[in-house]
């Protein structure tokens, strides 16, 4: 059952982010990696850390848990009702603040721009806020969907945000001066469609309306969960933070190749690690609300080696095909060779931390189900600590490529932190007969994956990649249902 409803979570995640994909080429072509994406980036940074804060974790981390309650006592759609309202009538004016507020916090974020670049920044800071309305609307209402089982429709629904700013960087672009202004318009536009295309579907949920209280008493254990849960997550938020901020003080394009790089970590991520904690957070909260201590173990042993089994060789392949990979998809109108070359150093560093930061991800949902929020945020707070330490001194030594490691070497923490926390709360949900499977099978793949990029090296990035992505995934399969992976995945 959970493997079934991650394939059907990651089929929609990976539509939106090959969505995704494609506007990061767009954004290259119109863009590359110059002084007015940077300050885009930096204009974007707080709807885009919100969006990862409440659309990827945070509503649905502190809601779901209380919903399953009330729906177990037939109040599920009064509370639903009951938050969208406190939603609609909180938002506007929290987008009004964070507009009249980006002159005081732009400079903190991006302290090493000049002066005219803190400009730009800023006035696009202050368009760019009101987007957290619609993605906020969104979270709720893919959470919500996700609580009914249906996963696909919310997990393709950011597409809309990312045909938006194809569009803007295309199309728009050469209409609004400066062209950086049709990226906006096509932003705020996708983020509109990607709330509205949620809707329809999220109505038939809220039953019909009834009188009943205004604001309704399970809010109030909504709002205890809610609090450390985006407290954990904006830590987790606050090491791009400290990495934009140091890479200010760098050359034109810092910011941009470090962004462009994340971008290229976030697609597995997104796509796997996203989907297997998305689906797992509704049944290890059922689990937990009925008593089935059995059944939440075997369901957290399951999501362990999913994210094992994917994110290992994803890792791996990564490393490999980094800078062909770059280049393929990067390297044409304003992105030069120059890029790409920073990008995969960038990229990388960051594929460093791939599965830990997968298992965060699960770790997390796994600690809300038991209404232990505040462990997340301590394992949060100990990886931003050793992030900042060690951005401090290796962006001396290697620049951008130092901040991207820095990023990766605080996930381990964070994962090694959280799964001694829950291994001592659930023991026994770590196969490592499997676990040993996927190493050997990744390792296997890594092999023959590295003696195609070498061999085939002169005949340019694209048969590098095509060659290598195609026979790994072909070897990697082979393995997995040769040494019983794939059949211990099935099974759960």
């Amino acid at each position: 059952m959970l493997f079934a409803r991650v394939l059907r979570a990651a089929l929609g995640t990976g539509l939106s982010r090959l969505t995704g994909l494609a506007r990061d080429i767009a954004i290259a072509y119109a863009f590359g990696a110059s002084a007015s994406y940077d300050a885009f980036l930096v204009g974007l940074f707080i709807p885009q850390a919100l969006r990862q804060v409440i659309g990827e974790a945070g509503l649905a981390s502190a809601f779901i848990p209380v919903y399953a309650k009330a729906k177990e006592r037939g109040e599920g759609a009064a509370l639903a009702r009951s938050f969208f309202r406190l939603l609609l009538f909180f938002l506007p004016g929290l987008a009004l603040l964070g507009s009249l507020l980006a002159r005081a916090y732009v400079p903190f974020l991006a302290a090493g721009f000049p002066p005219e670049k803190m400009g730009v920044a800023i006035n696009l800071a202050g368009l760019l806020f009101p987007l957290i309305i619609f993605i906020s609307l969104s979270a709720f209402q893919a959470a919500i969907l996700n609580a009914h089982g249906h996963f696909f429709l919310p997990a393709l629904a950011p597409a809309f945000l990312n045909l938006g700013m194809v569009v803007g960087a295309l199309f728009l672009s050469r209409i609004f001066q400066p062209p950086i202004m049709g990226l906006v318009v096509g932003t705020l536009a996708g983020g509109a469609m990607m709330s509205l295309a949620l809707l329809p579907s999220f109505r038939q949920h809220l039953g019909p309306k009834t009188p009943g209280p205004l604001i309704h008493p399970d809010l109030a254990e909504v709002g205890r969960r809610l609090i450390p849960c985006l407290a954990g997550l904006v830590l987790v938020e606050a090491n791009t933070l400290v990495d934009n901020r140091l890479a200010s003080y760098l050359p034109h394009g810092a910011i941009a190749t470090l962004q462009y790089a994340m971008r290229l970590f976030q697609f597995p991520l997104g796509v796997l690690a996203v989907s297997v904690a998305t689906v797992a957070l509704p049944a290890l909260s059922e689990h937990f609300a009925k008593n089935e201590a059995e059944s939440f173990k075997k369901t957290l042993a399951r999501g362990f080696l999913l994210c094992a089994a994917l994110m290992i060789p994803a890792a791996l392949g990564l490393v490999i095909l980094a800078e062909p990979g770059v280049a393929v998809l990067f390297e044409r109108g304003a992105f030069g060779p120059a890029d790409t070359i920073r990008t995969a150093q960038n990229l990388c560093g960051y594929l460093v931390g791939l599965w830990p930061y997968a298992l965060v991800y699960l770790f997390s949902r796994a600690f809300y189900a038991l209404g232990r929020p505040g462990l997340p945020l301590l394992g949060s707070f100990l990886a931003l600590l050793v992030n900042i330490g060690l951005n401090l001194w290796w962006v001396k030594l290697w620049g951008t490529f130092g901040l991207a490691l820095a990023t990766g070497v605080a996930g381990w923490v964070d994962a090694i932190f959280l799964a001694a926390l829950l291994w001592r709360k659930v023991p026994g949900w770590i196969a490592w007969s499997e676990i040993f499977r996927v190493l050997l099978a990744s390792g296997l793949m890594a092999g023959l994956v590295w003696a195609i990029s070498f061999s085939v090296g002169a005949l340019g990035p694209w048969a590098q990649v095509f060659l290598g992505v195609g026979a790994g995934l072909a070897v990697y399969a082979g393995l997995a249902r040769l040494l019983g992976i794939w059949s211990a995945l099935r099974a759960g």
